[in-house]
């Protein structure tokens, strides 16, 4: 989970300040959300342990070569499992939990400056959307994908915005234990509705801009309830 929450935090905060040079080419699929289908009765839960950062996050900002990275926390969740293979599940993320890594705790611009815009209007509204949601819509196995052995997809609520996302994932189930942990994958922000600064916008100066790629990593674990 630890790792996870470095990775997922995504990518949030770093966003702010990252550069193209940086930037990752390719985003993951996004598209309309889906239903969610019920769980079997026979399908075992399994409550996520959350014991620290489960996501990690890096954003950058379009011209300047800057990035930022750092971390988010998950508060709650579970997955589902049937013949020793996840079926479904879903976590919470306290968005008030934003975390910068890399930016000093005093000066002109400062870990609380860049916490304190991600969390305003301008990006996440943190104030009125404190949570964002994953809950997983299907789980399918793939190979030859290098750090995976499954796709995920799942509707990633956030903003008030919700959005169906497919990633690839290791997962591992072993005993009274489920890890997933993800290579870096990218969103973008604007289908969630965060706009600030976003080269889409008209009325934003291309060296003003800050790039809608977020690169996010997760790592979560969870044990038989």
């Amino acid at each position: 989970m630890k790792t996870l929450s470095k990775f997922f935090a995504f990518a949030l905060i770093s966003w702010t300040v990252a550069s193209c040079g940086n930037a990752p080419e390719e985003t993951v699929e996004t598209k309309e959300a889906e239903e969610v289908a019920a769980p079997q009765e026979t399908a075992a839960t399994y409550a996520m342990v959350t014991d620290g950062d489960e996501i990690m996050w890096e954003g950058y900002k379009t011209i300047s070569g800057d990035s930022h990275t750092g971390t988010m926390q998950v508060t709650e969740g579970s997955f589902t499992v049937e013949n020793g293979e996840v079926t479904g599940g879903s976590f919470t993320i306290d968005m008030n939990s934003i975390y910068n890594e890399d930016l000093p705790e005093e000066g002109d611009y400062n870990k609380a400056k860049l916490v304190g815009h991600l969390k305003s209007e301008d990006f996440f509204y943190v104030e009125k959307y404190p949570t964002a949601t994953f809950t997983i819509t299907s789980v399918s196995p793939v190979e030859g994908k290098e750090g995976a052995t499954h796709m995920v997809s799942g509707n990633l609520n956030m903003r008030g915005n919700e959005k169906n996302i497919t990633f690839p994932a290791k997962i591992d189930v072993s005993g009274d234990k489920v890890s997933l942990t993800t290579p870096e994958f990218v969103i973008d922000r604007t289908n969630w509705e965060v706009m600030y600064l976003s080269a889409n916008l008209a009325s934003v100066a291309k060296d003003k801009a800050v790039d809608n790629n977020i690169k996010l990593q997760l790592n979560v674990e969870a044990q038989k309830a």
